[in-house]
């Protein structure tokens, strides 16, 4: 993971909506702790700027993304059955809605967190900033 300063954003519609970002990378300088959580500042190396990080330790993270696995999975066992319902549902052609609500609502509930579960677990580092909307123009980015 490294440090994003954002210079400049752009967005720009055309057939979709497409948004231009410009940024210089920093390193974060923290050792991964050996338990818990570190919380650090950090010095962008574009503008100067100090931004408070958090670091995990590796069994920490590792706990972390076995929840966003464990989403996943549970989203999927969710969906699966409730595709099936709605595949025979449709198979006999009834024209009444109301036996498609409860397994429409599970597809969707369950979709939604098989998706959420998988982009974390792929995208969780151990390493954030402490302020949930970012500090002052600043982002992680991993490369």
């Amino acid at each position: 993971m490294r440090l994003a300063c954002v210079h400049s954003e752009r967005n720009r519609e055309y057939l979709a909506p497409v948004t231009t970002v410009r940024y210089s990378l920093s390193d974060i300088p923290v050792p991964r702790p050996a338990t818990g959580l570190v919380e650090a500042t950090v010095t962008c190396g574009s503008c100067g700027s100090r931004v408070r990080v958090r670091v995990f330790s590796r069994a920490r993270r590792r706990r972390g993304k076995l929840a966003w696995f464990g989403l996943f999975l549970l989203g999927a066992l969710i969906a699966t059955p409730s595709t099936g319902r709605l595949v025979a549902l449709d198979a006999l052609g009834e024209p009444a809605a109301l036996p498609y609500v409860l397994p429409m609502l599970a597809e969707v509930l369950g979709l939604g967190a098989a998706v959420a579960g998988a982009t974390f677990f792929c995208t969780d580092d151990g390493v954030r900033l402490t302020s949930f909307w970012g500090d002052a123009g600043h982002r992680l980015r991993r490369w």
